[in-house]
């Protein structure tokens, strides 16, 4: 069986996500590290490269397709990124699909420890990450 685990940014998606897949002994596929090595490749930060994608919406399209096709070589998998389980649907691939979210104070806390920023910093990029992420998807997939 295919599992998604989509949510917001901090809301514990790949903590969920990594042990459920150690759990099930099923590989663990994460949307959000197509998309650090898209940037690393291009020698971006994750910020430079989510402005560029915008302007590049076929760079976008491209690392979700690549997400979807390689969910297709598994029948049985956790995947795990903000729309995986939007982006599973509407290619029809079967999945049980999970929904993560959390506090904005717990959001700022969980980003701040793996991160090391400062509160107003953390809360800034992470405002900053969502709003971004929102217009993408409204934008590509109306949703």
């Amino acid at each position: 069986m295919r599992i998604t685990i989509s949510g917001t940014p901090g809301s514990g998606k790949s903590t969920l996500a990594k042990r459920l897949a150690k759990k099930l002994g099923y590989p663990y596929l994460n949307a959000g590290q197509i998309f650090r090595d898209a940037a690393t490749k291009r020698e971006m930060t994750l910020a430079k490269f989510a402005v560029y994608v915008e302007a590049h919406p076929e760079l976008d399209r491209k690392l979700d397709a690549a997400l979807v096709a390689r969910a297709r070589t598994y029948d049985d998998a956790v995947l795990e990124g903000r729309l995986t389980g939007w982006m599973t649907k509407r290619a029809r691939l079967p999945a049980f699909r999970i929904w993560v979210t959390a506090r904005e104070s717990t959001r700022v806390d969980r980003i701040m420890e793996r991160e090391h920023g400062t509160r107003a910093e953390t809360l800034r990029k992470l405002k900053e990450r969502a709003t971004g992420q929102a217009r993408r998807s409204n934008k590509y997939y109306a949703i």
